[in-house]
């Protein structure tokens, strides 16, 4: 049975008339007549009881009207909420990200005017500081991740967040006593604190003047997940920082941190924005997208 011969059903049982019920619909009497044959087949049993002057319903076609009349109604209801739904912003959504600073530095400032728009919508915030499968960790927006993420899963859609410098950081404790570096060679006698997660955990990552990417492994005597920049500030090794992050601002303003080696920075770290591949982008989904992207010049 297809539901759209349910509904023709429905018509022509109102109608008890093709003509008038194929005029209704824009469609020829043959089609009309058709789709209650392939109704009748479908079923098994007659519906109509067919005279010169107009349609009957037998006792079964009034035991199936009665149930295809409440299904239509329920189709109809369906429709209708959805047409009400259909760019409405509610429900919950849930955003992870890799690092508490994103949260505070990128949602906190804003999320009051956010939810003031939307106030259909409630939002969950949670960091993961480890790698990111999507199998385990259920979100609706994974934001500020590496491209990794959507290598590891193809399905995901993304959007760029940044693409940006990567620096290299260290405390005026830690080279006065190692040297200041000036070339990738000088970093032989270096220690870089480690991203646990990274294959491997103690590189420090670099751009050869060619242009060339360079994952310089080093002597690693811390390995962590967070307080990576406290870490540098205490003059345990070199760290590879975005200089636009605000905790880095900050340590350069203060003196803790200085940026050495800035000609071989590398220039095109990115991250992105990922989030679930559907046929309709959800609403919320667009919404939280849109609003925090166009904070951005804010950050």
């Amino acid at each position: 049975m297809q539901l759209r011969e349910l509904q023709t059903f429905e018509l022509v049982a109102q109608e008890r008339n093709m003509t008038r019920v194929a005029v209704k619909m824009s469609k020829s009497v043959m089609a009309v007549s058709k789709q209650i044959a392939n109704l009748e087949q479908s079923v098994g049993q007659a519906l109509f009881i067919r005279t010169r002057r107009e349609l009957k319903l037998t006792e079964y076609g009034r035991e199936f009207l009665k149930r295809c009349t409440a299904l239509n109604n329920q189709h109809r209801q369906l429709q209708q909420w959805v047409r009400s739904t259909e760019f409405e912003v509610s429900g919950e959504i849930r955003i992870l990200t890799q690092a508490n600073e994103v949260i505070t530095e990128n949602f906190t400032p804003w999320i009051g005017e956010f939810l003031r728009q939307f106030p259909l919508l409630n939002v969950v915030f949670d960091v993961k500081e480890s790698l990111v499968d999507i199998a385990q960790d259920e979100y609706d927006v994974y934001w500020g991740v590496g491209s990794y993420l959507g290598d590891r899963f193809t399905g995901l859609k993304r959007r760029s967040l940044y693409n940006e410098r990567y620096g290299i950081f260290a405390s005026p404790d830690y080279l006065n006593t190692k040297g200041i570096p000036n070339t990738p060679d000088d970093l032989d006698t270096h220690d870089v604190i480690g991203y646990l997660y990274n294959e491997p955990s103690n590189v420090l990552v670099l751009q050869a003047l060619t242009g060339q990417v360079i994952h310089k492994t080093l002597n690693s005597r811390v390995k962590a997940v967070a307080g990576m920049i406290e870490c540098a500030q205490s003059g345990l090794g070199l760290i590879n920082a975005l200089p636009k992050a605000k905790q880095i601002e900050n340590a350069i303003a203060d003196g803790s941190l200085v940026p050495v080696m800035e000609d071989y920075w590398w220039d095109r770290a990115e991250a992105f924005i990922y989030y679930h591949q559907t046929v309709v982008v959800e609403p919320k989904v667009r919404a939280f997208i849109d609003f925090f992207l166009n904070k951005r010049p804010q950050w």
